[in-house]
């Protein structure tokens, strides 16, 4: 299982993208004289709202009962500044190596993941310390909420319809790869995910749209139309 949203598990997302035949069957074409690379951005991370005993067990495992003890209560917002460069090479490595992305890779409750995607072929994936210092050609923002249900398997294409996603790229382009939208997520949901924050209660909302727009293999063809509705509905042509 890796941890999400973590680099390891954008590693493995990338992976799984680069060896998807049905990502290879409708990209053609993608990235082919414009800027193909897409942005995940992931908002809201509740690092104030979350402590050390809120994370997955496996996350302290190593420590002694208890030193555990004593910093369960520390949330992730002060777990950088309380654990200083003295303490911090005495924890496992798994401690240290959260601490770190949680310095480098959250910036303003915000994690962007950047993915180099032409044609079929992912050609990087990083997350970025720096999200001004690199364009891409098209900005998918959820919360960390949103992001969670798509990697438990919701649609992608339900998460579109009723906001918890939006895209932002050139609208033409998106009409025609409509479908692509809908296949990011259901390779999302194939790789072996244990979450890093607590998972949310249900919504009836959003489980109707899920359930009218839950694909088999692929974004079914009705979904599709709908998604395709709403892309034109935000498009000025």
């Amino acid at each position: 299982m890796t941890l999400f949203p973590t680099e390891q598990w954008l590693a493995q997302y990338g992976r799984r993208l680069d060896e998807s035949d049905a990502l290879d069957d409708i990209s053609a074409g993608w990235g082919v004289g414009f800027d193909g690379d897409i942005r995940m951005v992931i908002d809201d991370v509740p690092l104030a709202e979350t402590t050390l005993g809120d994370l997955p067990p496996e996350v302290l495992a190593e420590l002694p009962e208890d030193i555990r003890a004593g910093v369960e209560d520390v949330t992730l917002a002060q777990a950088p500044e309380r654990f200083g460069e003295h303490i911090r090479p005495t924890l496992p490595e798994i401690v240290q190596d959260l601490l770190r992305q949680i310095e480098e890779n959250i910036h303003d409750g915000a994690i962007h993941a950047h993915i180099g995607l032409r044609e079929g072929s992912v050609t990087e994936v990083e997350t970025l310390t720096d999200p001004d210092a690199r364009d891409a050609g098209f900005l998918i923002h959820g919360t960390l909420t949103t992001w969670q249900g798509i990697l438990d398997g919701r649609p992608a294409v339900s998460a579109l319809l009723t906001n918890d996603l939006t895209v932002q790229g050139n609208q033409v382009r998106l009409l025609r790869y409509a479908s692509m939208l809908g296949l990011l997520g259901e390779v999302a949901a194939e790789v072996e995910t244990t979450h890093l924050f607590a998972e949310p209660g249900p919504s009836v909302t959003r489980e109707v749209v899920d359930a009218a727009t839950r694909p088999g293999v692929t974004v079914g063809r009705s979904a599709e139309r709908q998604v395709t509705r709403t892309l034109q509905d935000l498009s000025p042509f």
